[in-house]
């Protein structure tokens, strides 16, 4: 992701970044899909991090809210709110059932930050595989490697030392390889616990974007009836 940004308004996307979740990648559900015409609530309270040439930074954020809604047989629908402030949306197909599940999960978010005189945006496309590793039909190992595209932009407006301004604006875009692990702990056939790890990689900064999460998921289940 190639990024050409002044001070101020690195330090702008760098705060927007770390507060209000940018991005929330993790998925918070396994590979199959909630059972058509039902709806699973999720509330996943987050850390966020950051780690570039030796420096780390972490801390935690708001949660993030996701609604899923089981559209077909192997088809469900996310719409999420993450850390209460990024809106995002995506769609899981589920390719393969068994003791070893595959889905696909495109998404979209995205967030907009503005003060009096600079303003940040970002936009990601998320393509994760989710792989479902099923040792019970209580609980679920979860592997989601992928690939996302990030888009930046923003302006900053300085004045000169008479009563005029000027405004410079400023984009940058990239892939970067995104890699997540979690577990599908199902407590009951309407609850379950998902801890998550998601992190994205910055070839361009040479830096890690990471977020750790527990979800708390309530409602509809996916059917994992024939996991011995």
């Amino acid at each position: 992701m190639n990024l050409r940004w002044t001070r101020p308004l690195a330090g702008l996307a760098l705060v927007g970044a770390l507060t209000t979740g940018c991005p929330s990648p993790s998925i918070y559900g396994t590979a199959r899909t909630i059972p058509q015409g039902t709806i699973q609530h999720t509330m996943a309270a987050e850390v966020i991090g950051a780690g570039v040439r030796g420096n780390t930074l972490v801390m935690p954020t708001a949660p993030t809210y996701q609604l899923r809604i089981g559209v077909a047989e192997n088809v469900d629908l996310g719409l999420r709110l993450g850390n209460l402030s990024m809106p995002g949306m995506d769609v899981k197909i589920n390719l393969l059932r068994g003791a070893f599940d595959l889905a696909i999960d495109p998404g979209i978010q995205g967030m907009f930050i503005a003060t009096s005189d600079e303003g940040v945006g970002f936009m990601y496309l998320n393509l994760p595989v989710v792989l479902g590793f099923n040792l019970s039909r209580n609980f679920s190992l979860i592997a989601t490697p992928g690939l996302a595209y990030a888009v930046a932009f923003g302006t900053t407006t300085s004045s000169s030392s008479g009563s005029s301004t000027s405004a410079t604006s400023y984009n940058g875009s990239g892939f970067m390889p995104r890699l997540g692990l979690g577990a599908n702990i199902r407590i009951s056939n309407a609850f379950a616990l998902q801890p998550e790890f998601t992190g994205y990689y910055n070839f361009d900064s040479e830096g890690v974007v990471f977020t750790f999460g527990l979800g708390f998921l309530f409602g509809a289940q996916p059917d994992f009836s024939d996991i011995q």
